[in-house]
């Protein structure tokens, strides 16, 4: 879901590079974006990253700029400091804020997968928990600057119906710069995140194929890339299968399902982290305030309800249709999941009762 966003997210800069050049669909765009990111995916994982390193310096080079622009415009006297703290008229205040919580999980997206590459740390324990943490803050807090920035130089109601919101913010704030030089960096932001959300899927389901969870099949990697193949064919596919789902005004969509998925991972995360402290372990280890743990699960907890039941008020209301539903979306790939794990038990039991009894304890 989060790469089906990214990937029309993408389109949508793109096209303003193209707009004097041809027409392209945006859909059409954003299929021939995943498909380009699989493939260096393919290619291996040093080639992503240092691919990854480049697009970063040019990511915060796009960011500086932008914090450039609410300087200078706030020097001219040519922002308007009220507007970031402006509600929509008619609407809950408390809701709005509700709203704009769930929906900021979403570029929290990418800081769980730092847990794969822990181990690579050197004491882990002490350095983890602070990396993740203040890189959380510091991310939390360039997002709100950066926020605050686009609602001081543009109509809040004119970035919510732009593609290209931080561009609308380039073209407001500095007309003489030119808008093709930014799109390109925000397309080679959003390429950055993509990339990143493409590797770490298909690295799961690879994990998960060496684990049993999902059918072996999908660990199997190619023979000369060393990467793996099926698994990233598979994730490919189910992203471009998104993308078509929903359409192309379904960034919104595929962003609140991603939110909707990361709300029930992280709420059944501080419950494990609650139940597994039972446990004694050998070595020194990172323990979790319990009272941050509860209020986690309290708080992931709410945000998931109110991101369900206001769609499910969509639904009914008629507001939203299907392919705009998360509901929906969250439970085709619940379905693509379940399937996977049961065809996978299944293979497994047809596998075991085909093993011959070593005559011993009756194990194949």
């Amino acid at each position: 879901a989060a790469t089906g966003a990214l990937a029309l997210a993408f389109s949508g800069y793109f096209l303003e590079l193209l707009v004097a050049l041809l027409s392209v669909p945006l859909l059409l765009a954003a299929l021939v974006f995943v498909v380009l990111l699989a493939f260096i995916n393919f290619r291996g994982i040093s080639e992503s990253v240092k691919l990854n390193l480049a697009m970063s310096v040019t990511e915060i080079a796009g960011l500086a700029l932008v914090l450039g622009i609410g300087v200078v415009v706030l020097l001219a006297g040519g922002a308007d400091l009220g507007r970031p703290f402006d509600f929509n008229e008619g609407g809950n205040p408390a809701l709005l804020a509700l709203a704009g919580a769930t929906l900021a999980f979403f570029a929290m997206t990418g800081f769980e997968n730092a847990a794969n590459v822990a181990e690579e740390v050197q004491n882990p324990s002490r350095v983890y928990p602070r990396a993740l943490l203040g890189g959380m803050a510091s991310a939390g807090l360039i997002y709100l600057i950066i926020a605050f920035i686009a609602s001081m130089v543009v109509p809040t109601g004119r970035l919510a119906g732009s593609e290209v919101a931080l561009l609308e913010v380039v073209r407001q704030g500095l007309p003489a710069f030119p808008g093709w030089l930014f799109a390109i960096v925000a397309c080679v932001a959003i390429t950055n995140t993509c990339l990143v959300a493409l590797i770490t899927n298909s690295r799961i389901m690879y994990g998960m194929a060496r684990e049993n969870v999902v059918p072996r099949i999908f660990a199997r990697t190619h023979q000369s890339r060393r990467t793996p193949w099926v698994a990233i064919v598979f994730t490919t596919i189910i992203a471009l299968i998104l993308i078509v789902g929903v359409g192309e005004e379904g960034v919104n969509t595929l962003a609140s399902a991603t939110v909707a998925f990361l709300l029930a991972v992280f709420t059944l995360v501080c419950l494990c982290a609650l139940v597994l402290r039972r446990d004694r372990v050998p070595q020194e280890h990172y323990t979790a305030p319990t009272v941050i743990l509860l209020l986690g699960v309290a708080v992931n907890v709410a945000l998931l309800l109110y991101v369900l039941i206001t769609d499910l008020q969509g639904l009914i209301a008629g507001d939203i249709g299907p392919r705009e539903s998360v509901l929906l979306v969250c439970l085709v790939m619940l379905l693509v999941g379940v399937g996977l794990y049961f065809v996978n038990n299944l293979a497994q039991r047809r596998l075991d009762a085909s093993r011959p009894s070593d005559g011993r304890n009756g194990r194949g």
